[in-house]
């Protein structure tokens, strides 16, 4: 993989690769000092709170045929509660890791999130049409893992770096390896807030043999694992068990759509607009709301994604593609702060790249979408951390919880203009 890159600068390598180890270590250090035992939920201890409840715990139970969708599972095993919505093939795909002991597991998950950075770095590195130096990828590693977003996701040991490196690697193949981007969106299908607006972007984006393989890959890795859990939910009966593990999810989205941090109202953690226009006008939405207004906030990037394909003009995820397409997913459905990790190629692009649109678009304009990009990445001020510390006016906090998505619309609309204006006036080809 690294056959054809360069160690780069030596001095740069050193200082990137001891900030990425002290990031890991400060961040594992932190997992040990609030680690959550498994069980009832503790806000004062989550460090690897989600490993427990969304990746080691519901595979166990797949693997025993229990649904870790019902409240019996929640009764039976040590977490919090069941699961939301998460497809039952990305339940499957972390069962390997419940062959271990939970703490061999937990140690051995951490090293995969390690992995899963590198390889985002190394594929927004390459996307960007950087010099291949292994000092690049690590100070983009090294950037991840002090944003936010990285270091909530290796502190709450869920999955996020899993779908992001998935959608960075089903936009790359969409076109050149359909079937390996196939393989990727199962992947992202793991979460309904991905694949749906991953997918409506990519049809408009023409990748049409990428999504028919996609959809049927998703349908065949859910269906196994279902058809698992309803036999055995169902006591022999397949079409009691679907029939009990529909209302389970049904059930389980309602307990998951009143926990403080998903409500929009009172979540601290919430980045998409409709989440923000939520907590000020003091009302909480409904699924089908947020799909309307999802769709409609997809209608000018897909429509820019269209002209871009018709125009043959395809920068890649670090450029163009990637910024409308990463932008659009954060801003028009449900998303949570750890999600803005989508942005880390397209700000590979901005801030080092080689791309020819983000230079021809002027230093101004350039600075400020990689100002925009960053902002949401690095803004500890939206954290229980942060706002716990303080008693903050109510409208200040909602101020302060809801500067992400403000800067998320304004980067939207932003690149959604300078995409528009250099369709009318197109940009030197290639990268």
């Amino acid at each position: 993989m690294f056959s054809n890159w360069s160690l780069g600068n030596r001095k740069l390598l050193a200082a990137a690769c001891l900030m990425l180890l002290l990031g890991l270590t400060a961040t594992a250090a932190r997992i040990i000092k609030k680690y959550q035992v498994p069980g009832p939920p503790d806000s004062s201890n989550e460090g690897y709170c989600d490993f427990h409840n969304g990746i080691y715990f519901p595979s166990a139970a797949l693997l025993a045929g229990v649904s870790p969708y019902g409240s019996e599972y929640a009764a039976e095993y040590p977490v919090s509660r069941q699961i939301p919505f998460f497809s039952p093939a990305i339940v499957a795909f972390h069962a390997p890791l419940t062959l271990l002991p939970l703490r061999v597991a937990e140690v051995l998950y951490f090293a995969v999130m390690i992995a899963l950075v590198i390889a985002i770095a190394t594929e927004s590195i390459a996307a960007a049409g950087v010099e291949k130096r292994l000092d690049w990828i690590l100070v983009v590693a090294a950037g991840i893992v002090f944003s936010r977003a990285g270091h909530v996701t290796f502190f709450n040991g869920y999955f996020t770096f899993e779908l992001v490196l998935a959608v960075i690697l089903a936009i790359k193949w969409a076109d050149s390896r359909p079937v390996l981007a196939a393989l990727a969106l199962v992947i992202v299908s793991a979460k309904p807030t991905f694949i749906l607006p991953l997918g409506l972007l990519m049809l408009a984006r023409g990748n049409i043999r990428s999504l028919t393989y996609g959809a049927v890959l998703s349908i065949a890795a859910a269906a196994m694992p279902l058809a698992w859990l309803a036999w055995n939910e169902g006591d022999g009966d397949l079409l009691k068990g679907l029939s009990d593990i529909k209302q389970q999810i049904t059930d389980s989205q309602v307990v998951h759509h009143n926990e403080p941090n998903e409500l929009p109202v009172l979540s601290w953690t919430r980045i998409d607009i409709f989440a923000i226009v939520a907590k000020w006008s003091d009302q909480d939405p409904s699924d089908l709301s947020h799909l309307v207004v999802m769709i409609g906030i997809l209608i000018v990037p897909m429509w820019l994604l269209h002209r871009w394909r018709t125009a043959a003009t395809d920068d890649g995820v670090a450029g163009m593609v990637g910024a409308l397409v990463m932008t659009a997913m954060i801003v028009g459905l449900y998303r949570q702060s750890y999600d803005v990790l989508l942005l880390v190629p397209p700000i590979v692009g901005v801030v080092k790249g080689r791309i020819a649109i983000w230079h021809d678009c002027g230093l101004v304009k350039r600075m400020l979408i990689a100002s925009l990009m960053l902002f949401p990445c690095y803004n500890y001020l939206s954290t229980h951390m942060v706002l716990g510390r303080f008693d903050l006016d109510v409208n200040f906090e909602k101020v302060v919880t809801s500067l992400n998505a403000v800067v998320m619309v304004i980067l939207l609309v932003t690149v959604c203009k300078v995409a528009d204006a250099s369709l009318k006036s197109p940009p030197r080809a290639g990268n």
